[in-house]
C-alpha cells in the first residue's frame, strides 16, 4: 500500500521549503544535508512537492532509494558499494531498515553487521541527523552472473516504505588474451566535427573526398546514446565515468551515485571502473594521457571516486593511490576507498597547480601560474618519486624519462594572458602548438607575428623558455605523449601482462565552447593522427582500439565562405557590422551606412546550396594538417546553441570568449568587424527548473544527441549497433573474455551479455 504524507509532516515540509535557499549549487543529490534540517542548495529532481513523479526510482514521500541504480550493468566480481538511504527526515522516531533481500534472500542481518565493522561516519556514508537513514555496505560484489533483485523496506513515522532495484550481472573478463585496450576519446567529438576534420585534412575533387581519417578506416561503427542520470545533457564526468563502471551517474560525479550526505563529496556509494578491475584482478597496467589537466573529469574517470569533478587535489591524490591524513584525501575514514582504488602507471597532461607545492618555484617560473598550488604536499617532487614514479615537464625531459618506471608527466599549459578558456591548466591547442613550431601559420602570420602573442617573454619568467614560443614549442604533440605512454606500460607490463590507456582529445571541447571552429578542426586531426601511430605500430592481433565522444556540440557544417574578400574589406567595410557602447550593454548598431535593408554584408559571404564549393585547404608538408586554416576558400561551421556573439568567418589569432558580460551580449573585443550572431543559451536560472547551471550560460552547450563509436582490432564486431553508454563497460568486458561476435552478447536476457538466471542472494559477495 502507498501511503500519503500526513499532515503533521505537510506543515513541517512546507515550513522547511518555504525557507529561502541560502545559495545556489551544482548538485540536486538531496532535499536536505544530513543534519536533517539545512535545505540542500537545491532541489532533487521532482514535480509539485513528489521526489517521483519525473523518472526517478524512489518512494516519493520519503525520497526512499536504493543504490547503485536500477538497472546498473555490472560484470561478475564487479566492486560496488550498496547503500539504503532516505531522504525526507522522520518526524518522530529515527527510520530503521526492516529488511533487505537479494533474490528473496534475507541479507539484513549481514548487512546490519557490514555497517557495523565499518563505522559510522564516512566509511558508512552515515548522515549526521537520525531522522535521516543512510548506510553503505563498500566493496560488494555478485559471485554468478545473472539478474538480482534488491528489496530494501525502511519502517519510517510508523509506515514501511519499500523500493525495489535490479541488478543485471554480466559475465566476467577471464584472463585476457588481448594484451592491449586503448579508448580514444574526443571529448565533444560529434559526426559534424569528425567531418569536419575529413574535409580539413582530405582535398576533394568532384564531390569525391581524396583520402580518408584514420577514425574513418576503423573496422566497426555503433551509435552511443549519452545522457546522464539526472540529465539529458551530459557533462563530461559521466560521460567518461559511465563507459568504464556501467552505472548511470549524476552530472559532476566520478564513479560514485547521489546521496543523502551531499556536504560530504568523498563519502559517496562508489563502483569499480573496469581498469582497476582489470588492474586488480588480473595486474594490468593503467594509464591516461591527455591535454587537460590530468584530474580533469575525464582522466579522473578511470580511477577516481568523488561526487565532486572540481575536488582536484583529492583526485590528484587517488591517482597515486595516496592517502594520508593531513592532506585533501585522508587517510582515516577511507579504508574502503584506499582498497578500491588502483594507482595509475602512467599520468600525462597539464594542470600543475594540483601537483606542485605552493612553495614550489617551478609553479610560478615554469608552469606559469600568477597564484595557487597544493597547501600540503608536494606530489610532484616528493610524493610521486618516492612512490617510484619518473618525472617530466616537456618534451625532452618526456623523452629521457625511463621506460621501466611509472611516470608523471606535467606540462606547460596555455598561459597567455590574452587567450580565454585554456590556462595554464591546459596544453596550448593543437593549432597553437603546430604554429609555435613553424609547422602552419594562421592568416598568414607565422609564430613572429604580434597578433598571436608567442614572441613576447611568458609572463611569469623564462622557466618553460626565453618567450612564448618556446615555452609552448616544448610541450609535446599527443603523438609524442602516446609513444612514451606505450613504452612504459609495454615495459611494466612485460610479455605476458596487459595494459588498458585512455587518451583524450580535451580541447575539442574546451574550443569548441567558445566557438574556435577552426581550432576545433585541427584538435580532432591531432586526435586522428595519434590513432593512426596506434594503428600502425601496435599489433593488431593483441590490440582493441575504440574511438568515441562523451557527448557532443551543437556545431554544424553550413557552408564555405572566402576569406580573401572579407580580409580585403570587399565583404565588409571595416567596423560595418558590429559596435558597442563602451558599457558593453547594448543599443548595438548594425549594418553599413547606406544599407537599410541588410544588417550586414557579412551575411552575403556564405556559400550554400549551389555555392558550396569546396573548400580548398592546402597540406604542402603532408603531416596531415592544413597549413592555413584560412585559405582560399574555407569550411564554415556553426552552432545550433550559442550565446550572443560576433563572427568574421576568420580564425582567430588567439582563442577569445564569445559572450560579454552574459549570454546576451558580445564580446566587444572579438570580431568587432563581425557578424552579429543572436544567441539562444540562458542568461539567469530557468523558471521552475532545478537551478543547476548557475545562471548564464556564456558558451556553447553540450548536446544530447547520440555520439559515433568506431573501434578496430579483436573484437570490434561487439561495438556494432545503438546502445547505452553503459552497455560499452559490457562490450569491453566480452572482449576481454574472448567473445568476437556480437552474437555471443545476445544471452536470452533483456540485459547485454547476461544469462537469464536469478542466482541465490548468497552470491552477494562481501558481507
Amino acid at each position: 500500500m502507498k501511503f500519503r504524507l500526513s499532515p503533521r509532516r505537510v506543515a513541517l515540509l512546507g515550513a522547511v521549503l518555504a525557507a529561502p535557499l541560502a545559495c545556489a549549487g551544482p548538485d540536486d543529490d538531496a532535499r536536505f544535508k544530513s543534519d536533517g534540517l539545512t535545505r540542500n542548495s537545491i532541489d532533487p529532481i521532482q514535480s509539485g512537492g513528489q521526489l517521483a513523479d519525473y523518472p526517478t526510482h524512489v518512494d516519493p514521500d520519503t525520497g526512499l532509494r536504493l543504490f547503485p541504480p536500477t538497472h546498473t550493468q555490472l560484470i561478475k566480481g564487479q566492486r560496488f558499494d550498496l547503500r539504503v538511504e532516505t531522504q525526507i527526515p522522520s518526524t518522530g522516531a529515527p527510520p530503521a531498515l526492516k529488511s533487505l533481500t537479494v533474490n528473496g534472500s534475507d541479507i539484513t542481518a549481514a548487512f546490519l553487521a557490514k555497517i557495523t565493522a565499518q563505522g559510522s561516519g564516512l566509511e558508512s556514508g552515515t548522515p549526521v541527523a537520525p531522522q535521516l537513514y543512510g548506510a553503505t555496505a563498500r566493496n560488494l560484489s555478485f559471485a554468478v552472473p545473472g539478474v538480482y533483485t534488491v528489496t530494501a523496506t525502511v519502517n519510517v513515522d510508523g509506515f514501511d516504505r519499500t523500493v525495489t532495484n535490479v541488478y543485471p550481472v554480466a559475465y566476467a573478463p577471464k584472463k585476457p588474451r588481448l594484451k592491449h585496450v586503448i579508448f580514444f576519446l574526443g571529448d565533444a567529438m560529434g559526426l559534424p566535427v569528425r567531418t569536419a576534420a575529413r574535409l580539413y585534412s582530405k582535398t576533394i575533387f568532384e564531390g569525391r573526398t581524396q583520402g580518408k581519417l584514420f577514425m574513418d578506416s576503423m573496422d566497426e561503427y555503433g551509435l552511443v546514446q549519452t545522457a546522464s542520470f539526472d540529465s539529458l545533457i551530459t557533462d563530461s564526468a559521466p560521460g567518461m565515468a559511465n563507459y568504464l563502471s556501467g552505472m548511470k551517474q549524476p552530472n559532476n560525479a566520478l564513479n560514485v551515485s547521489a546521496d543523502n550526505t551531499p556536504e560530504e563529496k568523498l563519502d559517496n556509494p562508489r563502483i569499480e571502473t573496469l581498469p582497476e578491475y582489470m588492474k586488480r584482478n588480473y595486474g594490468w597496467k593503467t594509464g591516461v594521457v591527455t591535454d587537460a589537466f590530468v584530474t580533469d573529469a575525464t582522466p579522473a574517470a578511470v580511477a577516481v571516486h568523488s561526487r565532486a569533478r572540481s575536488a582536484r587535489t583529492a583526485i590528484a591524490q587517488q591517482m597515486l593511490d595516496y592517502y594520508k591524513d593531513g592532506d585533501t584525501q585522508p587517510a582515516a575514514g577511507y579504508i574502503a576507498l584506499k582498497e578500491l582504488t588502483q594507482p595509475l602507471d602512467v599520468i600525462i597532461g597539464a594542470g600543475a597547480k594540483d601537483w606542485l607545492a605552493s612553495s614550489n618555484p617551478d609553479l610560478k617560473s615554469f608552469y606559469q601560474y600568477a597564484s595557487g598550488g597544493r597547501s600540503d604536499e608536494d606530489l610532484f617532487a616528493t610524493v610521486a618519486p618516492g612512490l617510484g614514479y619518473a618525472t617530466a615537464r616537456n618534451l625532452s625531459e618526456l623523452n629521457a624519462a625511463p621506460d621501466n618506471k611509472p611516470l608523471l608527466a606535467i606540462f606547460t599549459g596555455e598561459f597567455r594572458t590574452t587567450s580565454s578558456g585554456l590556462g595554464p591548466d591546459n596544453v596550448p591547442g593543437a593549432l597553437d602548438r603546430l604554429l609555435a613550431r613553424g609547422l602552419v601559420t594562421i592568416r598568414g602570420k607565422d609564430a613572429s607575428a604580434p597578433e598571436v602573442g608567442l614572441s613576447v617573454a611568458p609572463p611569469q619568467g623564462a622557466g618553460c623558455g626565453s618567450t612564448v614560443r618556446d615555452c609552448f614549442a616544448g610541450v609535446p604533440s599527443k603523438k609524442e605523449m602516446l609513444q612514451k605512454a606505450v613504452a612504459v606500460l609495454n615495459r611494466l607490463a612485460g610479455t605476458s601482462g596487459g595494459w588498458l590507456l585512455l587518451v583524450e582529445q580535451s580541447q575539442i571541447d574546451k574550443l569548441a565552447h567558445p566557438l574556435e571552429y577552426e581550432r576545433v578542426a585541427y584538435e580532432t586531426l591531432e586526435l586522428d593522427e595519434t590513432l593512426g601511430w596506434a594503428m600502425k605500430n601496435l599489433p593488431a592481433a593483441d590490440q582493441l582500439v575504440l574511438v568515441s565522444a562523451d557527448h557532443a556540440q551543437p556545431e554544424t557544417i553550413i557552408g564555405v565562405a572566402l576569406p580573401d574578400a572579407i580580409k580585403s574589406g570587399g565583404a565588409t567595410p571595416l567596423g560595418g557590422c558590429f559596435s558597442a557602447a563602451t558599457d558593453h550593454k547594448y543599443p548595438i548598431t548594425l549594418g553599413g551606412s547606406g544599407d537599410s535593408e541588410r544588417p550586414c554584408p557579412l551575411q552575403d559571404v556564405i556559400g550554400t546550396f549551389n555555392d558550396g564549393t569546396f573548400p580548398t585547404y592546402v597540406d604542402a608538408n603532408h603531416d596531415g594538417y592544413p597549413d592555413d586554416p584560412d585559405p582560399t576558400i574555407k569550411l564554415i561551421m556553426e552552432d545550433g546553441g550559442r550565446p550572443t556573439y560576433s563572427q568574421d568567418f576568420l580564425t582567430n589569432y588567439q582563442p577569445l570568449n564569445p559572450a560579454g558580460a552574459n549570454a546576451a551580449l558580445p564580446n566587444p573585443a572579438r570580431d568587432p568587424d563581425g557578424l552579429l550572431m543572436t544567441g539562444n543559451m540562458p542568461t539567469q536560472n530557468v523558471a521552475g527548473s532545478a537551478n543547476k547551471t548557475e545562471a548564464s550560460v556564456p558558451v556553447a552547450p553540450h548536446t544530447g544527441e547520440d555520439v559515433p563509436l568506431s573501434a578496430s582490432g579483436q573484437a570490434a564486431d561487439l561495438f556494432g549497433g545503438v546502445y547505452e553508454n553503459t552497455d560499452v563497460h559490457i562490450r569491453f568486458a566480452a572482449a576481454l573474455r574472448g567473445e568476437r561476435r556480437r552474437a555471443a552478447l545476445d544471452k536470452d536476457s533483456p540485459y547485454t551479455y547476461v544469462p537469464p538466471a536469478s542466482p541465490a542472494g548468497t552470491s552477494l559477495s562481501g558481507l
